[in-house]
């Protein structure tokens, strides 16, 4: 997938974020279709536009219907586009209801270009991926886990911790081993004691990833790594 795919519709009320967003995507080669500063104008372009398949929504607009009714309408919609929710907020309460609407991703204000970057470049992850699976031992069992399932694996002394959308397993393993035994480009290591799958990340900025209400700490070194990481595939 290339940048040029995505013809974007940007929807926030402030007029300088708007502008700069646009700029940010426009060096990031994206194509921006439109901006709209309400509800009613958004679904407009939406309706009127059908060359629009993802948007990026500010959750807090000034206006009797904010981001999160958007969305709604949004995935009323015959034709359903992804998108990504602008938010300053970060407290739990409104990442649980954001997660409700199932977006791409949330971004969190003030934002930077490499974390546009990071964000677009997973979920682009999360299109080409494929359904792969990882055995492992659960008692005397040994069963397989959908790669797609796995939300992160944390090291605790000589074992690791691998946390699904539905269970955790405990293994006798390190996350280095682990990882190349997975094999797979959408996990990695963002902290010393943690591994993430980037297809689970709802947000990301230079101190944290968040995948559903749970921050995970990143590295400096390691955020880094994973900018290196995108840019290399572009």
């Amino acid at each position: 997938m290339t940048s040029t795919n995505l013809n974007i519709l940007i929807i926030e009320d402030e007029l300088l974020i708007a502008e700069m967003l646009k700029e940010i995507l426009l060096e990031l080669g994206y194509q921006v279709v439109a901006i709209a500063k309400n509800y009613q104008t958004a679904i407009q372009k939406l309706e009127a536009q059908p060359e629009i398949n993802f948007a990026f929504i500010d959750i807090n607009l000034n206006a009797p219907k904010n981001g999160l009714d958007i969305a709604d309408t949004i995935n009323l919609m015959g034709k359903k586009i992804p998108f990504i929710f602008l938010t300053s907020y970060s407290d739990t309460k409104t990442v649980q209801e954001a997660i409700t609407k199932k977006p791409q991703s949330y971004i969190v204000k003030p934002f930077s270009k490499s974390d546009l970057f990071i964000t677009l470049e997973i979920y682009k992850s999360k299109e080409l991926s494929l359904n792969r699976s990882v055995e492992i031992k659960d008692g005397s069992d040994t069963i397989k886990i959908k790669h797609d399932d796995i939300l992160w694996i944390k090291s605790e002394n000589i074992y690791v911790e691998i946390k699904t959308k539905s269970k955790t397993f405990i293994q006798r393993n390190s996350l280095d081993r682990f990882l190349e035994k997975i094999n797979d480009d959408n996990f990695i290591k963002i902290h010393r004691s943690y591994i993430i799958n980037l297809k689970q990340i709802n947000a990301v900025n230079k101190q944290f990833v968040c995948i559903n209400d749970q921050k995970i700490p990143i590295s400096r070194s390691h955020y880094d790594k994973l900018i290196e990481k995108f840019s290399e595939q572009n």
